[in-house]
């Protein structure tokens, strides 16, 4: 529900114009129920605007929806298309903790601009912070944009604990009403501005992304302006938290951006998650597979890779970077490379399995080390079977924590291994073939190799997400249970065991699945092709590859990530409906 202000020019109460509460019982009953405060006329005259802020707050007005707005304008001033409708409100709050009419500006930075307009309103917010022994945000003496309370939309859960952290500022002002000059001088709109500065500090201390109804535009933390998209539901997301910020501005204060304790840090909690003996990070997924293989191949002397030919191209690719020879098979019609042993035995090949779209490859658990495994998990991360995770039963496995994997360091690449030996190799593939970090062993190569570290930044970004690994995956089989009771589960992925990548939706044909691939896009659904048919299209095999080509060709994935909400889940399933109906 949004409301609106209820106060007319001279500070009358007209409950008639407060739209969605009740003529008898609403704002009348806010005086001596809600808020016994406006019986003292001193705080009256101060807080016509705030004293609807406490009706709502206090008074918990009902309705069938979970957010609330309030507006101080009139309907006939405001634009008719500055409150989107209901089901665009619900999907914006499930990207925004507000969505705000009351944008402000100043050269001068609002908290200057505020100081011009009103002397003292800056003494005055920094002693009642220190008063009640909280900080504000460097943040708040630097913005020259910013959001009031005048016209807003939240959460209820938002707005109940906004309300909560003001109204300690707001009470221990009521106290100072006839002792502090700025209140003393401003008898009239002293706590309004008051109000105004706090919901400031609020957003900026809760780092909340604050949606602007007029631009329609984000701003995160309510600070840094996001371009808007046409996308709704992306493939992949990124979270926040403070600890990120401060292991950012540590790297970048300490000058360690290249290298630094981050990435050391994330390695070791990397293979604590997986229960795995060495982790090492790279600066991506691709350079995580070229690594691995060059040292496997240094290790065993095979120069040959056999990879499925239903993969991302980078799979394959890497190979070639690490100057070996790929040799294609198919799959089997649930996606997964099959079982090859014979055909590894007689080429002395490493054997390069991908666990695709999350599911795993059994086999693999089977070989116990016969012969040279490495998992290509860069989208199986989370995944097990039988309690092992996928990329820690074969000699090492591989992972990619680019923004649209479950875990991401914005680009980023890991190799778990077992192997001390394999270990070693990857650490020195990985800084140019460098035979160690002694001061007398950096400028010698005795091998050769890539660049392909880890920034300290990426790690630094990764490392403040890595403790929440658990709930995030949590959340992401979460979705895919939900997507599969509404448009059932083609590629066999909403097991407990499965961490997906991407919900597979499965096609009569090609061109059904390409007309679908548009259509589902239109709908701002971001989805791709379940891959391709490599060896076919990028490498120029004559063999045939029949599951493979059916797989890509029928195939296509839409998002399920871990920020996924009910209103992107309704969205998916009535875009995928309706493109299976084309």
């Amino acid at each position: 529900m949004i409301y609106q202000s209820c106060f007319q020019p001279d500070h009358s109460f007209d409950p008639s114009m407060f739209s969605g509460l009740d003529s008898e019982s609403g704002f009348n009953a806010a005086l001596t129920a809600f808020c016994p405060e406006l019986l003292n006329p001193e705080i009256h005259k101060q807080i016509p605007h705030f004293a609807e802020l406490l009706y709502l707050w206090r008074s918990s007005p009902k309705d069938q929806h979970d957010w609330i707005g309030y507006f101080t304008g009139s309907l006939q001033e405001t634009p008719e298309d500055l409150f989107p409708e209901e089901i665009e409100i619900e999907a914006l709050l499930e990207k925004n903790v507000i969505l705000s009419g009351s944008k402000i500006s100043s050269h001068l930075g609002l908290a200057s601009q505020s100081e011009k307009m009103y002397p003292g309103i800056t003494s005055y917010i920094m002693s009642l912070f220190a008063d009640l022994q909280e900080e504000i945000p460097g943040d708040y003496f630097e913005l020259k944009e910013g959001f009031t309370v005048g016209t807003l939309i939240m959460q209820k859960a938002a707005f109940h604990q906004f309300m909560e952290w003001i109204y300690r500022f707001i009470q221990f002002s009521f106290e100072k009403i006839n002792s502090a000059e700025f209140l003393i001088r401003n008898p009239e709109k002293g706590i309004e501005v008051v109000v105004n500065s706090l919901f400031i500090i609020w957003y900026l201390k809760k780092n909340c992304t604050i949606y602007d109804l007029n631009s329609r535009t984000s701003y995160v933390g309510g600070r840094y302006e996001t371009q808007t998209s046409q996308i709704q539901v992306s493939l992949g997301c990124v979270s926040y938290n403070r600890q990120a910020d401060q292991n950012l501005l540590e790297a970048s204060r300490t000058g360690r951006i290249a290298s630094g304790r981050f990435v050391e840090e994330l390695e070791h909690k990397f293979a604590e998650k997986l229960n795995a003996k060495h982790a090492i990070a790279v600066c991506n997924g691709t350079m995580a597979d070229a690594v691995a293989l060059s040292a496997i191949s240094v290790k065993t002397g095979f120069n040959n890779v056999i990879v499925p030919s239903l993969t991302f191209i980078a799979q394959a690719n890497a190979i070639r970077h690490a100057g070996l020879n790929p040799l294609f098979v198919d799959v089997g019609t649930d996606g997964l490379m099959e079982h090859v042993v014979d055909l590894a035995e007689r080429n002395q090949a490493i054997l390069y399995p991908v666990h695709l779209m999350g599911k795993v490859c059994r086999w693999v658990s089977q070989l116990q080390s016969s012969l040279p495994v490495l998992e290509d998990a860069c989208e199986a991360l989370g995944s097990q079977f039988e309690g092992r995770y996928a990329g820690t039963m074969g000699m090492a496995g591989t992972f990619s924590m680019y923004v649209s994997h479950s875990f991401t360091s914005g680009e980023g690449g890991m190799i778990v291994t077992n192997d001390d030996e394999i270990a070693e190799l990857c650490k020195s593939i990985r800084a140019h073939g460098r035979l160690g970090d002694n001061v007398n062993e950096r400028f010698c190569f005795p091998r050769l190799g890539f660049n392909a570290k880890m920034s300290n930044i990426q790690a630094a970004y990764a490392t403040a997400h890595i403790d929440d690994f658990e709930e995030m995956i949590q959340k992401r089989k979460q979705v895919v249970r939900q997507l599969a009771d509404r448009l059932g589960d083609d590629f066999e992925i909403a097991t407990n065991d499965i961490v997906a990548h991407g919900f597979p939706i499965r096609y009569a044909d090609k061109m059904s699945r390409d007309r679908a691939l548009e259509e589902i896009s239109k709908s701002g659904i971001e989805c791709r092709p379940l891959f391709s048919n490599i060896a076919r299209e990028h490498f120029c095999t004559n063999s045939e590859f029949p599951n493979a080509e059916a797989i890509s060709s029928q195939y296509l994935y839409v998002p399920c990530h871990q920020q996924i909400g009910k209103n992107d889940i309704e969205r998916i399933y009535r875009s995928v409906s309706s493109s299976r109906n084309l």
